[in-house]
């Protein structure tokens, strides 16, 4: 989408802002958790107190670039024009979220101290219709090999990516045909990164250091685990409901019992006023 189209898609959602101010989401499916972190259902038309809160999804584009294009070019807009963003952890640490999250940090992009917006889901707590809760450092413990490769992959998927191998490459019309001894020399150049790789040690290095992470804080472990096996594994299978249904009672048991403080709190500081 250009510049032009998303500037576009920014003044339209902030006329339906009352307050000029909308809160970007990387995903639709986003929004219910969000509103459900500051202790609300989800409102009709997603307006809150004069906010917009959007979930991103479909041919407008989803996921961080989509939200990080938005938010940067919300200054363009001028006046009392407030645009914000929320972006997943995706496996960052702890201590870098933090300072995307926590004071003094003030946006307008932010990231969530856990690996997507769903481990806050776990964090507020469980549902007392689910029985016993689990011994979370116990049960996240046992996703420690899916958390291992999933890190190998993002790292041997950043190499292909530099040596421009990540993906099927087509001509571009804008620009040059690739030429046979480029792609050689490139490839030449970043070989030794891939031929000197021991991926089995790599493997069991990073399970080890998610371990590790996981032992020493149980937020620490949130930012390294995709929260959304917490839904459609580990609350699935405990329950013996479907991930949907799972994800619509973790929703439905956050909100009731009044969110999370934490994300209360940013919203208290930054949209200056109680949730």
């Amino acid at each position: 989408m250009s510049n032009q189209a998303l500037l576009n898609n920014l003044a339209s959602d902030l006329r339906d802002a009352p307050d000029q101010c909308v809160i970007y989401l990387e995903g639709k499916t986003d929004v219910d958790i969000f509103f459900a972190l500051l202790g609300h259902v989800r409102p009709s038309g997603n307006i809150h107190q004069g906010v917009l809160i959007r979930g991103l999804e479909g041919g407008e584009g989803s996921g961080s670039t989509a939200v990080t294009a938005r938010v940067q070019l919300g200054p363009n807009l001028g006046g009392k024009v407030r645009v914000f963003g929320f972006t997943d952890g995706d496996g960052r640490s702890l201590q870098e979220l933090a300072t995307q999250f926590d004071l003094p940090y003030a946006g307008p992009l932010f990231s969530w101290k856990a690996y997507a917006i769903e481990n806050l889901l776990a964090k507020s707590g469980w549902p007392a219709g689910w029985g016993q809760p689990p011994d979370w450092q116990g049960e996240i413990r046992k996703y420690s090999p899916y958390v291992g490769l999933n890190r190998i992959h993002q790292k041997l998927s950043g190499i292909l990516d530099h040596l421009g191998i990540a993906q099927f490459t087509s001509p571009n019309s804008s620009h040059k045909l690739l030429r046979e001894s480029d792609v050689s020399r490139k490839l030449g150049q970043g070989k030794a990164q891939l031929v000197n790789r021991d991926v089995q040690q790599d493997f069991r290095a990073e399970v080890q250091e998610f371990r590790n992470v996981l032992g020493q804080s149980l937020d620490a472990g949130h930012c390294l685990l995709n929260g959304k096996w917490l839904i459609s594994h580990l609350a699935a299978n405990m329950t013996g409901k479907s991930p949907d249904t799972c994800r619509a009672e973790w929703i439905a048991h956050v909100a009731a019992t009044g969110g999370l403080t934490e994300v209360k709190d940013w919203w208290m500081r930054v949209i200056g006023k109680a949730p």
